[in-house]
């Protein structure tokens, strides 16, 4: 679990218009009455909870759903708690009955809490529950050295000589550009601006249109990120390098039976669809839901005609001349 500063900072914030709202409209019940409580209530409660966790988590365990389904129930009885506090001491309410008012019997502040509670702790339960340890990038090879290549603004290195276990040649990675910034890889939450990645991102972005993509990615050479867009917690960082485990398990079946290195690779899951489409210097690799229609190939093909497009035209005078040294 490694919640960040922004994050905290968001749940406080709705935190504090979850309290402020309800005190706003106090004691107007907008038509509503005082609810006596009831155990009744507490198990609609979380029927509700549970209904809401299936379709905000459909990727969690049933032990993981059961679990936030608890920790909204107890975020809403902080929340009603410390709006009890707030209107016993703004309206000169006795304790006891601010605090009936507060947890079950004011309906407008009840529902609203309800309803908002399992929205406001998504994001935080997604880093609790299924965040993981971002993967590190592997260290090259001392065997191989580079050329440096400069392109406007960025800089990208390609071998020289050829290792026999990596087969393929190597596409430019995204590094620091002379402003001394790194190009990131885009993400739903974090676009790209500027940088060489403008043309990788164009297209996982207008596959991730499709509602049932949860991963688009350019992965290169190497297993690395050169961009990706996420709907659904995946970290697209640690899923990435098996696009390369993948291949090189298929082109030693494939070369056992003369079929040579596969040129795409489809398999679907019990709820998942994943699709490997590879070149000879990156793979474009997406995941989305299995029942997905047949406009996501469309996507996914024209998709890899945006990506070739934009490597012929940015790269394509400078890499063919350095990769022909890597066979020299």
């Amino acid at each position: 679990m490694n919640l960040s500063g922004e994050a905290t900072k968001r749940l406080l914030l709705y935190s504090l218009i979850l309290l402020v709202v309800p005190l706003i409209m106090f004691p107007e019940r907008l038509g509503t009455y005082l609810q006596d409580y009831s155990s009744t209530n507490i198990v609609l409660e979380l029927l509700f909870y549970l209904l809401l966790t299936f379709v905000l988590y459909r990727q969690g365990n049933a032990m993981q759903m059961v679990a936030i389904v608890f920790i909204g129930l107890g975020y809403r009885l902080l929340i009603s708690s410390v709006f009890s506090v707030l209107i016993s001491a703004f309206y000169d309410i006795s304790s006891s009955v601010a605090f009936s008012l507060g947890m079950y019997g004011y309906l407008p502040s009840l529902l609203f809490q309800v309803f908002a509670t399992q929205f406001i702790i998504k994001s935080t339960m997604d880093k609790i529950f299924f965040s993981r340890p971002r993967m590190r990038r592997p260290q090259q090879s001392d065997s191989a050295t580079f050329d440096s290549v400069e392109t406007g603004t960025s800089t990208f290195v390609v071998t020289k000589e050829k290792n026999a276990s990596r087969p393929d040649s190597p596409l430019p990675s995204p590094v620091q550009n002379q402003s001394g910034l790194e190009n990131r890889p885009a993400t739903a939450e974090s676009p790209v601006i500027g940088g060489d990645a403008q043309g990788f991102d164009k297209a996982t972005r207008y596959i991730g249109e499709h509602s049932s993509v949860k991963l688009a990615a350019v992965v290169d050479h190497e297993g690395l990120l050169l961009s990706n867009f996420t709907r659904g917690g995946i970290i697209a960082e640690d899923v990435a390098p098996f696009a390369l485990l993948i291949k090189a398990d298929g082109a030693g079946s494939m070369n056992f039976l003369s079929y040579g290195c596969p040129e795409r690779v489809e398999f679907q899951l019990s709820n998942d669809r994943v699709v490997l489409c590879y070149e000879e210097s990156y793979c474009l690799m997406v995941i989305a839901e299995r029942h997905s229609d047949d406009l996501l190939n469309i996507r996914i093909n024209q998709a890899m005609e945006m990506v070739k497009k934009y490597m012929s035209e940015r790269y394509g005078e400078m890499l063919h001349p350095a990769m022909e040294k890597s066979y020299a």
